[in-house]
Parts: structure tokens; sequence; C-alpha cells
């Protein structure tokens, strides 16, 4: 009986180490690890409104547009960027044409970037390297502007005077575009 005894409250022992054991102690797993990639790839996007402005022009003096234009660039830049810049152009020396060999030249066409007073169109532009275009803004890039938006706002103008132009339909494009450096 001696031996039963023993034997029996070795087992209750045993028995008790167990059920202590699952209830009282967590049981951790292995630890599984996830690596996360997340990239913001650098942008900048010029939009401009409306698509089309109307001029009605005098024969012989300025017209101005139907309406001015407003232009929002907005940038997600590395911080390596200096600056943003925006400008106004033209892809050649002639503005508008009536398709008929009438033209109207660049230089007879001014814009008012945000009311600063009219500017021809003559600065030279860094997209084609013609002296076709006005810089709307430049702005430099800091810490706080790598990811930003500017509004602007470009009132434009033709002056006929001296053009001698016959009455007719004359069309253009002017291109705006932005450049980080």
């Amino acid at each position: 009986m001696r031996l039963t005894s023993k034997y029996l409250a070795g087992l209750g022992v045993l028995v008790l180490a167990c059920v202590s054991a699952s209830y009282g102690q967590a049981l951790n797993s292995n630890v599984a690890n996830v690596n996360l990639n997340a990239v913001l790839n650098e942008t900048l996007t010029v939009a401009a409104a409306p698509a089309t402005v109307n001029f009605t022009l005098q024969p012989n003096g300025p017209s101005a547009g139907s309406s001015a234009v407003s232009i929002t660039t907005n940038w997600a830049l590395a911080s390596t960027r200096t600056s943003v810049s925006l400008f106004a152009y033209f892809s050649s020396t002639t503005a508008l044409t009536n398709g008929a060999g009438n033209n109207i030249p660049n230089s007879s066409v001014s814009g008012n970037p945000n009311g600063s007073g009219l500017q021809p169109f003559t600065t030279t532009n860094p997209f084609n390297g013609l002296a076709t275009g006005l810089q709307i803004f430049s702005v430099p890039i800091t810490a706080g502007n790598v990811n930003s938006t500017h509004s602007d706002s470009l009132a434009l103008q033709i002056d006929t005077t001296g053009l001698g132009l016959p009455a007719g339909t004359y069309t253009g494009i002017l291109n705006i575009e932005a450049q980080a450096l």
C-alpha cells in the first residue's frame, strides 16, 4: 500500500503540473515578418481652363481675351529639386494664323500673370529654346513645399497695331508647361 500511495501522490503532482502549465503559461509562436515598401513617385502636373479664349480683334489696336486662364500646378518632388517654374509659350514665332499666310506674331500677344502687368511673349522658354514665352512663376523648393499646389491667373491680349491684317479667323495654341529643376 505504501507503494501505491507514493505512486498516486506522484501521479497527482504530475497531473497538477500539467494542468497548471496548460492554463497558466502562454505558448508563443515564431515571429513571421512582412517587409513593407511604399513608393511616392515624383509628379508635376498643370491644368488650365478655359480650353479656349476668344478675341474680337481690333483692326489696329489691342484686344483683351474673353476670360483669364486659371492655371493650377501640382507637384510632389524629390528633396533634391531646387525650384519649380511655370511658363506659357508658343511653339513658333507665329502665335496665330489664318492659314492663308497672314499671321499674328508672338510679340503681338501679351499676358498679364496674376495682375502683375502686361508682358509680351518674348522670353526664351526652356522647352523649345525660342523667345516665344512668358514665365508665370518660379518658386524655390524647400522641405515645406516639396509636395504643393500653385494657382495662377493669366489674362491675355492681342495687339494688331501695324500688322495690317485682313478680316478673317485667326487661330493658335498657347502651351502652358511647368519645369522642376
